[in-house]
């Protein structure tokens, strides 16, 4: 999945909160404008933490899928949630295992207890984190939930229709509390994207959901939403207790001219038919800002359509954008490797490995085998492997193959 707006990365920030809050809340008087900053719960598989402005309402978000398997990383929409002085409470995941956890229980317990001291709670959440956040609204005590591209489930007992994240669902012991919807729910997702719709669907049927489609966002909904000021308002008038849904969509279309990732979802869905109209709106995107998955994806399709000489700064201005980016990384080494320098593409994907599991280790390790295929001189046997490929992302058993495979993934 693409980083998301609100994944910064606060290092050290829950061991501060332990030194100037060790013995539990603080009360703050009325009035000071201090933060207060509390660590609730630590395991090796969670983080609890509340940031406090003495509010009526709090925020309690639970973290998406993540490369970055730091628990002291900043909680979900941590910043924006600080900027407009809205109490948080932030469930900080390390693994992806879509809070399967021994002691997400206990985790649990510790969110509802603070929720006990506002009049109101609200849980929040993207994707993996959407998922949380409807699954665990009603143990928090919350009345609404915000979620967006959310699963109803990703347990392969369950849907077994769903093939994104197989390897880190193989590695994933699902024992899920009965879903009991919150009294309201506001679910924001693209329609197009069939598998998110059809986690909607299953969410719908279970009742108290408001659907809010968001076509041509992909997955997840979050960066056009971010990027229009959308999500900003429906928070914000969420928590006021006055927001219309059609709003969002009416936002949408006044500011989506300033958002680049409408323009890098409509590339993708163009590049493989219309290539020179995805280059146009990938020039696009760039234009608004030059992020790492705007350069590579440029780079990617200029290789593609055999300008590697254009290809090469931009690849390169992509890893110095963010050097821990692994797509970028795998688009330079497919770049080295069609250019003919096939050690230093070797290396690249190496670079890209670090911090990776699941899904795209999976990736990367399947594009080291068939480098190295090539690089000894075993085409036929690569293209055997490609066919291969082929047939399983076509086939009914795709999900359980991936599963099996994710199992032995290292």
């Amino acid at each position: 999945m693409p980083p998301t707006p609100e994944t910064a990365h606060a290092p050290h920030a829950s061991a501060i909160a332990r030194l100037a809050f060790p013995h539990g809340y603080v009360t703050l008087p009325t009035g000071t404008g201090a933060v207060l900053h509390q660590e609730l719960y630590r395991s090796d598989n969670l983080v609890v933490r509340r940031v406090g402005f003495r509010g009526g309402t709090v925020i309690i978000t639970f973290g998406s899928y993540t490369n970055v398997p730091d628990l002291d990383r900043a909680g979900f929409g941590e910043e924006f949630l600080r900027r407009g002085r809205i109490d948080a409470i932030h469930v900080i995941n390390r693994y992806n295992r879509w809070y399967q956890h021994p002691d997400t229980r206990e985790a649990v317990a510790a969110v509802a207890a603070a929720a006990r001291r506002y009049d109101r709670a609200i849980t929040y959440g993207s994707s993996m984190g959407g998922y949380a956040a409807l699954r665990y609204a009603t143990p928090c005590r919350a009345d609404t939930v915000i979620a967006v591209s959310p699963q109803h489930t990703v347990d392969p007992r369950l849907c077994p229709w769903e093939t994104r994240w197989q390897p880190d669902v193989a590695n994933t012991a699902f024992e899920e509390l009965p879903y009991v919807p919150a009294p309201t729910q506001y679910v924001f997702y693209d329609p197009r994207v069939k598998l998110d719709s059809r986690h909607v669907d299953a969410i719908e049927r279970a009742g108290r959901t408001i659907r809010i489609p968001v076509p041509y966002a992909g997955h997840p909904v979050g960066a056009l939403l971010v990027e229009t000021g959308a999500l900003q308002s429906a928070i914000r008038a969420i928590v006021a207790g006055d927001f219309d849904p059609r709003d969002v969509m009416a936002q949408v279309r006044r500011e989506r001219r300033v958002s680049q990732h409408r323009y890098y979802v409509l590339a993708r869905r163009a590049s493989k038919r219309r290539p020179a109209l995805a280059e146009k709106l990938l020039a696009a995107a760039a234009a608004i800002e030059p992020e790492s998955h705007i350069l590579s994806a440029q780079a990617v399709l200029l290789d593609r359509l055999g300008r590697s000489e254009e290809a090469a700064p931009l690849h390169r201005a992509a890893i110095r954008r963010t050097p821990h980016n692994s797509l970028a990384w795998m688009g330079y080494a497919g770049h080295l490797e069609k250019t003919g320098d096939r050690a230093q593409a070797a290396q690249a994907l190496r670079s890209a490995v670090p911090g990776q599991s699941g899904s795209m280790l999976l990736r990367i390790r399947t594009m080291q085998l068939r480098m190295w295929l090539r690089r000894h001189h075993l085409s036929a046997i690569d293209r055997l492997f490609g066919r291969i490929i082929g047939w399983i992302e076509r086939s009914p058993y795709q999900a359980a193959i991936l599963r099996r495979v994710g199992l032995r993934l290292r």
